[in-house]
């Protein structure tokens, strides 16, 4: 199985999640939840279940979150084809982690330390458990999963290695997710008209939990069924 045959199997899987993730977030629950002050009352009044923040603010989001899960797994597949270990790619790991960059600023040394790790490990076990599918002779993602898995197995990897939202549940109060906009930029001229508008903080991490969660019991139940079905 080549590379980008991996790559593409995993990218349905997360499209997939993003897609059940955008469906089940809720743009008014986020902001009466996650933002506070006079700001917090203006959006509230003004943007609630508005088309456009979610076109300008949510989808961005959403679409960033996407792209940081797949350049990491590209960065898990050359830790797969080679044989340096790891720690080789820790930092590059990391980078693109989009939960290592979620973590508060007021988290410890010594924890943040232990979370890292935690997220590195991770990666390495998705990466350990996908070498087989990599180095399988088909070329397409399904055939190579039923040459090379029997069902109790590939039911393992969708159930533990794409379950996106573990470190999240586990270390909940280590993380913060939030994004500031100004909200004229939402509602166009209608914000020159009220003056000065408070640039507006929104953390939406209960949310994100919320939906994601959702969407990952979803999806993987999908890809269950579908496991079942070729592989049963």
């Amino acid at each position: 199985m080549t590379r980008e045959a991996a790559r593409t199997g995993f990218e349905t899987f997360v499209e997939d999640a993003v897609t059940v993730t955008a469906e089940q977030f809720s743009v008014s629950r986020a902001l009466r939840q996650g933002v506070r002050g006079p700001g917090g009352r203006l959006v509230d009044r003004l943007l609630k279940n508005s088309d456009a923040l979610w076109e300008r603010v949510v989808r961005p989001e959403l679409d960033d979150y996407r792209d940081q899960i797949l350049r990491q797994f590209d960065v898990v597949l050359d830790y797969v084809e080679d044989d340096t270990g790891i720690d080789a790619y820790r930092s590059d790991i990391l980078a693109v982690d989009s939960y290592a960059a979620s973590l508060r600023e007021d988290v410890g040394a010594s924890r943040r330390s232990d979370i890292q790790d935690a997220l590195v490990a991770r990666q390495q076990r998705l990466g350990d458990a996908v070498e087989p599918l990599v180095t399988a002779p088909e070329d397409e993602f399904w055939a190579a999963l039923e040459t090379t898995y029997d069902r109790e197995r590939a039911a393992s990897l969708v159930e533990n290695h794409f379950a996106f939202t573990g470190p999240l549940r586990e270390w909940r109060p280590a993380f913060r997710m939030a994004t500031t906009f100004d909200p004229a930029d939402v509602v166009g001229g209608l914000g020159s008209l009220l003056g000065g508008l408070p640039t507006v903080e929104v953390e939406y991490t209960d949310e994100a939990i919320r939906a994601m969660r959702r969407a990952e019991q979803t999806v993987i139940a999908e890809t269950r069924r579908e496991v079942d079905r070729r592989l049963g």
